[in-house]
């Protein structure tokens, strides 16, 4: 059963996977990098990984290394360095079961791994390549190696140990959240469990830690810690942004994690909450209409999100085996640190937090149906029921994911009608074979005329056909960045439900309004430049523009070694200045 369980969420997740994978503004800013070092070898990685969400800090460079070992597999394209991403969520799925079977059976464990498989939140995130889409499988998988490391009755705890330290330290490489929340589970989790490791695995622990986290160590000694003071002006930001009180922000959190238990569960995106404020210490409830169609079900989330909560209580202090009392545990500690945590962030709550605690819902449900069986009295009329509720569930992600996946077939031909978008937060469904085609456009104009392509999309969509564009060894550059020049082919790559006249106001006084091609749910406008706007004939692109970015240096492999090597080849060279010119003033001094 369980092997069928994995073969369907590998399914659903490498379905049309390339040509229906998400490649945005994230995924073509961290192809560059992977680019750089499949071409010129491993010493063209960086010291440091992506940028966190909204700062300048950047995270450790694991998900960068990994990208890196999946395009020496699997091929250096968008498709091939991210196939790794999505096999890393494959593997999550036994890791899971792995997980809940330390505390349920392995009927009810079996139940809730295959909704977990078929969770449309989780195979969406399983189908591109992003930082926060590895923590799945390295949050499990550490947690679970965490919880045989403190099983007395585990052989060779000191080597689960050590496995914890691997995968917990990689999960943090993955979010700057997970960056803050994976020590405190952990710490707070063995403070509590007092296990008695041996010095040797302490150390060999601590030297896991030290050796995933080097090329950050390295990067910021080279750098005066520039990185290290952009973590706490991040900390600074984030928990001052919004101006609520803490009731407030409880009340909103309260309401993010119920929604999002709602959608891990059961795929559906429709569920609403009211909007609380507090006037004068007295909360107020707004509720449009269009939340009012979702509202009841925000609340019955609610409910059962307390009652599960708990549950979790209950059973914990009524556990009498070691074992799965440390379960649950470590699942309290894992939810209470992480709902702490993204407090000061509930009014900013991006869907994305939920990959760091998501799967917790499907434990919580899993304690749920518990409790319905113990007041069903068990055997086979409780089991019926908690597999038929189970199954009910993994029948609704299906359903929503068919009508998903339906929009992304669709959506490079036709203008796809998308609901909001509670997952991935996309406005609109744009897939890679879509702005293959857009590309593949754009060539054929470039291979007509050989005039360079300047184009203006939405930044996520822009940088990302801009990649395209390089790696066809086309010239190109942003439309209106860079002046007019006579030769040159002038577009705007839209959104096909957006206003396109209002888009075009600004451009009019410059440009005439040429052929629209449509492409699904964009469309490609060409635009014609006026003569007195042309700047001049054509476009240097050997003149390499400076960049104005502000975030901290981040250094390659190379660069460092370069850096130092240069250093001690300086001081060699002032240490035999030095001596020669000690010889010379020897040899001018008068004999005594």
């Amino acid at each position: 059963f369980l092997i069928i369980i994995v073969l369907a969420g590998f399914f659903l997740r490498a379905y049309h996977f390339s040509p229906w994978l998400h490649f945005e503004l994230d995924q073509a800013r961290d192809a560059r990098v992977v680019d750089d070092a499949l071409r010129g070898g491993p010493e063209e990685l960086t010291l440091l990984g992506p940028k966190a969400g909204g700062t300048f800090l950047r995270l450790a460079p694991g998900f960068y290394y990994l990208q890196y070992l999946s395009g020496l597999v699997f091929g250096g394209t968008p498709v091939g360095i991210a196939f790794l991403i999505m096999l890393l969520s494959v593997a999550s799925i036994p890791v899971f079961y792995l997980f809940i079977r330390r505390y349920f059976s392995v009927t009810l464990a079996l139940s809730l791994t295959a909704l977990f498989a078929v969770s449309a939140f989780f195979v969406m995130y399983g189908r591109f390549a992003w930082n926060p889409n590895i923590l799945p499988f390295f949050l499990i998988g550490g947690m679970y190696a965490l919880l045989c490391s403190v099983d007395t009755e585990e052989m060779n705890r000191g080597r689960w140990f050590l496995l914890a330290a691997v995968l917990l330290t990689l999960a943090t490489h993955g979010h700057f959240l997970a960056f803050l929340a994976v020590p405190a589970i952990t710490v707070l989790f063995l403070v509590v469990k007092r296990p008695r490791f041996s010095l040797r695995s302490w150390a060999g622990a601590l030297l896991v830690v030290g050796a995933l986290y080097l090329p950050m160590v390295l990067n910021e000694v080279e750098t005066k810690g520039s990185n290290t003071k952009e973590f706490f002006a991040a900390i600074s930001e984030k928990s001052t942004k919004e101006d609520r009180s803490l009731a407030e922000k409880f009340l909103r959190n309260t309401s993010e994690h119920a929604l999002g238990a709602l959608l891990i569960t059961t795929g559906f995106e429709g569920g609403t909450f009211p909007k609380i404020s507090l006037r004068a210490n007295q909360p107020l409830w707004t509720c449009a209409e269009k939340c009012d169609r979702g509202k009841w079900y925000g609340v019955g989330a609610l409910l059962l999100l307390t009652m599960s909560l708990l549950l979790l209580l209950f059973f914990w202090w009524r556990e009498k085996e070691q074992s799965k009392k440390d379960f649950l545990l470590l699942s309290g500690l894992w939810f209470a640190v992480t709902f702490i945590l993204f407090l000061p962030l509930s009014y900013g709550f991006a869907p994305r937090f939920l990959l760091l605690s998501g799967m917790l819902f499907v434990v919580f449900l899993g304690l749920l149906l518990v409790g319905v069986q113990k007041i069903l009295g068990g055997g086979k009329i409780g089991t019926g029921v908690v597999i038929g509720v189970v199954l009910f569930l993994v029948a609704f992600n299906l359903f929503f994911l068919t009508g998903r996946f339906s929009e992304l077939a669709r959506a490079g031909t036709e203008v796809v009608d998308s609901p909001p978008d509670r997952i991935l937060k996309e406005r609109i469904r744009v897939t890679l074979e879509q702005q293959n085609h857009i590309v593949d456009f754009f060539e054929g104009r470039y291979r007509e005329q050989h005039f360079p392509i300047y184009m203006f999309s939405e930044p996520q969509h822009r940088r990302a056909l801009k990649y395209l564009l390089e790696r066809r060894g086309i010239e190109n550059a942003v439309l209106g960045f860079d002046g007019v020049y006579q030769e040159g082919l002038y577009f705007l790559v839209l959104r096909a439900q957006s206003d396109l006249e209002d888009a075009l106001k600004k451009y009019r006084a410059s440009y005439m309004v040429g052929e629209t091609t449509p492409f699904g749910t964009l469309v490609v406008i060409e635009l014609l430049p006026k003569p007195e706007t042309i700047l001049a004939k054509r476009q240097d692109f050997s003149v390499v523009q400076p960049s104005d970015s502000t975030a901290p240096p981040r250094y390659t492999w190379r660069e460092f070694f370069d850096r130092h090597n240069q250093s001690a080849n300086d001081q060699q060279e002032g240490s035999l200045e030095q001596t020669e010119d000690q010889e010379a003033d020897q040899a001018n001094q008068p004999d005594n």
